[in-house]
């Protein structure tokens, strides 16, 4: 036989801190250098990219 408990506390949506134990801002905070290192990763390959096509269509003129 079980008694119903009356006054239990009501369950609420974990916040995004509970949640994931960190914010976006702390994280961009703790992780700048990385951040920026693959930034750059990112751009070098957009350049190569971009200066790769540009030969391409170079070569392709003559």
């Amino acid at each position: 036989m079980s008694l119903p408990q009356e006054h239990l506390p009501k369950d609420r949506d974990a916040t995004s801190e509970q949640e994931w134990g960190f914010t976006i801002w702390e994280f961009i905070a703790d992780n700048w250098l990385y951040l920026m290192g693959i930034l750059l990763i990112l751009a070098i390959f957009l350049y190569a990219r971009y200066n790769w096509r540009r030969r391409q269509q170079k070569s392709r003129m003559n």
